[in-house]
């Protein structure tokens, strides 16, 4: 017990260093945007809409720059220095307000414009959701992962459903509307293949059946949902499960692919393939270090046999023991 209270303690050691890191990039960025409003002016048009004034858009300054700049820098020394207090805590939660409001503010207006100010709701948006991470990764109070409470398999699937589409609508809607935007405004031009109308939507469905199917499964048998503050309660291997690790992440990147694919959009398919690549090389190891934690050896063998982005001929046969139980009720 006191090994694995040790190793708690480290990694959570490591997440609140990655976090100061975070936060005293977050901070040195906003100032560096603020002394390329002041130095280059021309780039100011793609951060304002035609219903504000250059001078309207430099007035932020006066709030942004306490706040976000220099709140960020202290948040950064805050997590260096004392992580644990609980002003530190209630300070980096202050951050995600502070972030999340203009985030709101630019992005009404951006859509409101039809897609002026893009790279302001980029940025924010940005620092808004790396603010709210590193928030609910530095607490000192839990896990990384938190199992779901027990609940009914609809309230775990209506759960899901809910998650699902908020994710659908940010990453395969206001993303590629975004980066669309962007390219226009830059002048980047899109490409054309054969097919493009129609073969992108021809995958996209069944992808899209599959990254649902996936969901439920999850909150259906693992009595959770695929957030990890509300994590399955137990290891799931059924549906896509039996075939493939994480077919809701492979499912949702491809998803975003075809997206960008029949949009004809460079931007599109290199976030889609940026985002497989965060997820492998950062919340992979973090997931599966949690999962081989909780359920042991059986996910050990699960792991071993079932590939992680490309599926296998032939399914996994062996369920776990909370499954053949489940299974025979």
């Amino acid at each position: 017990m006191h090994e694995e209270e040790l190793e708690s303690q480290k990694e959570w050691k490591l997440r609140t260093v990655g976090g100061a890191v975070y936060f005293l990039l977050q901070g040195l960025g906003a100032g560096l945007w603020w002394l390329m409003m002041w130095w280059f002016p021309l780039s100011r048009g793609y951060f304002r809409t035609s219903r504000m004034s250059e001078q309207a858009l430099l007035d932020f300054a006066w709030p942004d720059i306490p706040l976000v700049v220099f709140g960020s820098l202290f948040c950064a020394w805050a997590l260096w220095k004392v992580p644990k207090s609980p002003w530190t805590q209630r300070l980096v939660w202050a951050m995600v307000g502070i972030t999340f409001y203009p985030t709101l503010y630019v992005a009404g207006a951006t859509l409101m414009t039809g897609g002026e100010g893009w790279a302001a709701t980029m940025a924010m948006g940005a620092a808004a959701g790396g603010s709210g991470l590193v928030a609910w990764t530095v607490r000192p109070d839990g896990p990384l992962f938190r199992e779901a409470v027990e609940r009914s398999s609809a309230s775990n699937v209506s759960r899901t459903a809910l998650q699902s589409a908020f994710f659908w609508l940010v990453s395969l809607v206001i993303t590629p509307w975004l980066i669309l935007q962007a390219e226009k405004s830059l002048g980047i031009p899109s490409f054309q293949t054969p097919f493009q109308s129609w073969l992108p939507w021809l995958l996209f469905v069944p992808a899209g059946l599959i990254n649902l199917y996936s969901g439920y499964t999850m909150s259906r048998w693992g009595k959770g949902t695929p957030l990890p503050m509300d994590t399955a309660r137990l290891l799931v291997v059924r549906g896509p499960y039996r075939f493939i690790r994480n077919p809701m992440a492979t499912s949702g990147i491809f998803l975003g692919l075809m997206v960008g694919w029949w949009l004809g959009s460079w931007g599109t398919l290199l976030a889609a393939f940026s985002g497989g690549v965060f997820w492998h090389v950062f919340v992979r190891p973090i997931e599966e270090t949690d999962l081989l934690k909780r359920f042991g050896e059986p996910y050990k063998q699960y792991q071993s046999s079932i590939l992680c982005w490309l599926p296998i001929r032939k399914p996994y046969e062996r369920l776990p023991k909370d499954e053949i139980v489940e299974e025979q009720k």
